[in-house]
C-alpha cells in the first residue's frame, strides 16, 4: 500500500492522554491486489460494535458523560499510540481529513497543490474546498507518479 496523508499531528482542542507507546508497531507492506470499488463484507463483530455505539448515543467528544470516554476518543488514543503521534483527530471522511490537513499546513486560497492525477474525487475536492487549485501530475502505465511530469510541474505549485 502507498503512503497516506495523516492528520495525527494536528492538535485537538484538548491534549489527549496517550496509553503507553507500543514497541511492536505494525507497518503494512503488502501490495494491495483487491478491488477499490468492491469492498470486503463488514464482519458481524464490527457491525455489532457500530450498533452498540449508535444505541449508546455517545459517538463523539462533545456528548460524553462525566467519567466516560467516547468511542471516538478511544479510537483516537489507540490510533495515535499505534502511529507514535502525540495527537490524533478522527474525521468523518477522507475529504474532511485532507481539507483539515491542508488548512493546518497553511494552504491558502489560490495556492497550487500537486496531486496524483490517478485519484478519487475527494482529493481534488478537498483542495478546492480550501480555495486552492489542484495541479494534476500524471502517472505511468504502472500507476505510479510520472517523475518527468512531476519535475515539469513542480515549479507550478506552492505546495
Amino acid at each position: 500500500m502507498g503512503k497516506f496523508l495523516s492528520v495525527c499531528d494536528i492538535p485537538v482542542l484538548r491534549p489527549l492522554t496517550l496509553p503507553e507507546r507500543r514497541p511492536n508497531l505494525v507497518f503494512i507492506t503488502d501490495i494491495f491486489d483487491g478491488s477499490f470499488t468492491q469492498q470486503e463484507p463488514i464482519p458481524d463483530e464490527a457491525i455489532a460494535a457500530a450498533l452498540a455505539v449508535l444505541k449508546h448515543g455517545r459517538s463523539h467528544h462533545y456528548n460524553e458523560a462525566e467519567g466516560e470516554m467516547a468511542e471516538t476518543v478511544m479510537l483516537e488514543l489507540e490510533f495515535s499510540a499505534q502511529m507514535g503521534a502525540r495527537y490524533c483527530l478522527a474525521m468523518a471522511s477522507v475529504g474532511h481529513a485532507l481539507a483539515t490537513a491542508l488548512r493546518a499546513v497553511g494552504v491558502k486560497p489560490g495556492d497550487k497543490v500537486l496531486i496524483n492525477a490517478f485519484t478519487l474525487a475527494p482529493v481534488p475536492g478537498a483542495i478546492a474546498s480550501v480555495g486552492a487549485v489542484p495541479v494534476f501530475v500524471g502517472v505511468t502505465d504502472g500507476l505510479v507518479i510520472d517523475l518527468e511530469d512531476l519535475a515539469a510541474k513542480a515549479g507550478q505549485a506552492n505546495v
